[in-house]
């Protein structure tokens, strides 16, 4: 599916809308470019999962776990990951496997991880076209 948002409550409305769709041991996929708008589809996401907790991107400690909602949420941001064995270290298969909902932005940097079902957003900034133009596309991958 391809969505186009020209303002932040519309990217708020695209994540909410697919956030009704996820389930405990679902695997979401973010990437894009700096600024895209990954964690602000993250937080939107995570709100209407219930999540009351501010989301922030995990950019240093590599995973935010939200438990106060009836599924949890694992937020990573795996940016600063240089291999997928890295992300054996912190447990990801506990997590992935663990019965919350991951969700995982810069997800190319680890993408040969991904051999179970998952859905991939690629998140497209055009500023020649406006500041808060985004095309967010989602796929489900069956891998």
């Amino acid at each position: 599916m391809e969505y186009i948002s020209n303002c932040t409550a519309d990217t708020e409305k695209i994540a909410a809308e697919f956030a009704k769709n996820l389930k405990p041991g679902d695997i979401v996929t973010l990437d894009g470019d700096l600024g895209a708008g990954k964690t602000f589809f993250t937080a939107a996401l995570c709100k209407e999962l219930g999540i009351k907790e501010t989301v922030q991107s995990p950019t240093f400690t590599i995973v935010n776990e939200y438990r106060n909602a009836p599924v949890p949420v694992f937020h990573f941001d795996v940016y600063r990951i240089s291999s997928p064995e890295e992300m054996y270290d912190i447990g990801f298969d506990e997590y992935i496997f663990g019965g919350g909902i991951s969700v995982i932005e810069w997800a190319d940097n680890i993408r040969e991880l991904f051999d179970m079902p998952y859905y991939e957003i690629r998140i497209f900034k055009d500023l020649s076209i406006s500041e808060n133009y985004r095309k967010i596309v989602i796929n489900r991958r069956n891998v």
